[in-house]
């Protein structure tokens, strides 16, 4: 009886230390998955030849998903592991710190947003001198020592968010273009989207359009931007934005408001956005090809490594989407 006792025992203990072993071993590894995660490891199926690293300027955002994309197309292509790293909003001094550390840790490649030109470029600067190249990508810091720059045409792009607005008013209307007075390092970049739109209305005389600066370090300052304009602006009619996140914004902004009669000119091409368009709440979105910008530069940097030598600019074409063609950017799933 007490062998039969003891049997009993002994085979509880082993399976509470079986079902203690699976729960540590199971936790151990959610947590490697959770640091891996955040961390935006991306690695390829195989032994990665090179190890690179990309700072971006806000992990969270819409633009730099898309372009996460293009890096992962690229990790898999090349058989290189990318450290996807940055802020989950533009932040200068924790911009500084990544590229910092990618430095310090000696990696193969950098790929970085540029924050300001003259400080990161000191530090383009300091990473080349170690023998780490480095590309550029959405905003350039020209006078520095980097390999390449990947980005889209600013003024171009512009032009194509003026015509949509045009198309949509029917060449008379009301318009205001938001932007941020805030943007991190986008003075230059913002300019030549303006300068763009601002010739795409030049030549009618018909359309009453305005820029309209709001405060982008402020979580509720384009909502506010946009109750003011419709209280302040009986006339308008169509809203012109030139970023993803703002796009998003004024979308949700007048849905709660139960104003969806206006015309948004948006831009960016994330599933979201898409959906907007096939549900008509948004006119249409001119975007870059954003996926194509994170895959070139990656290849950009195994140009460097494998050949010695790469181009010194990529430019990536510009999309329209509108209702019409709508349907060959949603993906089964997103419509």
């Amino acid at each position: 009886m007490k062998k039969k006792h003891y049997v009993v025992l002994l085979s509880a203990m082993i399976l509470l230390i079986l079902a203690i072993t699976s729960f540590i071993y199971y936790s151990i590894n959610t947590a490697l998955a959770s640091v891996d995660q955040n961390a935006g490891i991306i690695v390829p199926d195989k032994e990665p030849v090179y190890h690179f690293a990309m700072i971006c300027e806000n992990v969270d955002d819409p633009f730099w998903l898309s372009i996460k994309k293009g890096v992962e197309k690229a990790s898999k292509e090349f058989n290189v592991a990318v450290e996807f790293n940055g802020p989950g909003i533009s932040n200068m001094d924790e911009q500084w710190k990544y590229l910092d550390m990618a430095i310090a840790s000696r990696v193969d490649g950098i790929v970085t947003y540029v924050w300001d030109e003259d400080q990161a470029g000191e530090l383009i600067n300091k990473g080349v001198k170690k023998d780490i190249p480095v590309v550029t990508i959405g905003r350039d810091a020209k006078a520095s020592m980097r390999t390449a720059f990947v980005g889209m045409n600013a003024y171009s792009s512009g032009v194509q968010l003026g015509r949509m607005a045009l198309a949509a008013t029917g060449d008379e209307g009301d318009v205001a273009v938001l932007i941020g007075k805030n943007q991190v390092g986008g003075t230059m970049l913002q300019n030549l989207m303006i300068s763009g739109i601002k010739d795409a209305f030049k030549i009618h005389d018909r359309i009453d359009f305005s820029i309209i600066e709001y405060d982008d370090l402020n979580f509720l300052g384009i909502e506010d931007t946009i109750k003011d304009l419709l209280t302040n602006r009986p006339e308008l009619d169509t809203i012109v934005c030139t970023t993803a996140s703002d796009t998003i914004a004024v979308a949700q902004r007048l849905i709660d408001l139960n104003k969806v009669g206006y015309n948004i000119i948006g831009y960016g091409d994330s599933p979201e956005l898409l959906r907007y368009i096939d549900s008509e709440v948004v006119f249409g979105t001119v975007t870059a090809n954003h996926e194509q910008m994170g895959y070139d530069a990656i290849r950009a940097l195994m140009d460097i490594k494998e050949k010695g030598r790469t181009s010194a600019y990529f430019t990536v074409e510009t999309r329209l989407i509108t209702k019409a063609n709508v349907d060959e950017y949603l993906k089964p799933g997103e419509d």
